[in-house]
């Protein structure tokens, strides 16, 4: 079975939900389904193994900017992955 699981992200902070939804993730790996577990936000950050995609499904910096101003909602596909970018979150 594929299964996408979109799992908000606690922002560099530890998380009981991100812990969840990584450890169920991890489990159902395990078990011989194919789960992409797909950060929301801001990355997941756990302390175990993360099984998460390096990608961020919606960032929130650039989620933030297109509802505060109008302007960012026009903005080129190269400079929304810029906002998106992991190590930037």
């Amino acid at each position: 079975m594929r299964i996408a699981y979109i799992a908000a992200g606690a922002a560099g902070m530890y998380c009981g939900s991100c812990l969840h939804d990584n450890t169920l993730a991890a489990a159902l790996l395990k078990k011989g389904h194919e789960v992409a577990l797909i950060p929301t936000y801001t990355p997941l950050r756990t302390d175990e193994a993360n099984v998460a995609v390096n990608d961020i499904f919606y960032g929130g910096i650039n989620v933030y900017l297109q509802e505060k101003f109008p302007l960012f909602r026009r903005t080129p596909w190269r400079f929304d992955r810029l906002l998106n970018n992991p190590t930037l979150l």
